[in-house]
């Protein structure tokens, strides 16, 4: 079964699927995100260069990620709930990333998108998610 860190980003490559804006954005962008996260198995978003194609997330460990995101997956899921800020987060070396700079933060703008166009969800969300 997957962790929450990857149940969350599953969840969320859903609705960037849904997101026009972020069709928009990531349109011909080729990249692969993986999350190696202590405490979950490794996990990836894969953002295809086909225009058609959707954004798809994978529970195993992508081969030559363009990006690697390494924390433990408790600080992970608070920065994805917003219980810890992302910055201060990356600032005090919980997070740590390896690879394109310019993919990671592509990725991070199209959660944002995604999450501004469909803040009722993300809220509730993550208001639910301060009781775990």
């Amino acid at each position: 079964m997957p962790g929450k860190c990857a149940r969350a980003v599953s969840l969320l490559v859903d609705y960037m699927n849904k997101t026009k804006e972020v069709k928009e954005f990531t349109m011909d962008w080729d990249s692969k995100i993986l999350f190696d996260l202590t405490g979950e198995n490794p996990f990836g978003v894969e953002f295809p260069r086909d225009h058609g194609s959707l954004i798809d997330f994978v529970d195993h460990k992508l081969d030559h990620p363009d990006v690697i995101f390494y924390s433990d997956s408790e600080i992970f899921f608070g920065m994805l709930t917003g219980k810890i800020d992302q910055d201060e987060a990356f600032s005090d070396g919980l997070v740590d990333v390896k690879g394109s700079i310019f993919d990671s933060v592509k990725f991070r703008h199209a959660a944002e998108l995604t999450q501004q166009k469909h803040s009722a969800l993300f809220t509730v969300l993550r208001a639910v998610s301060r009781f775990t």
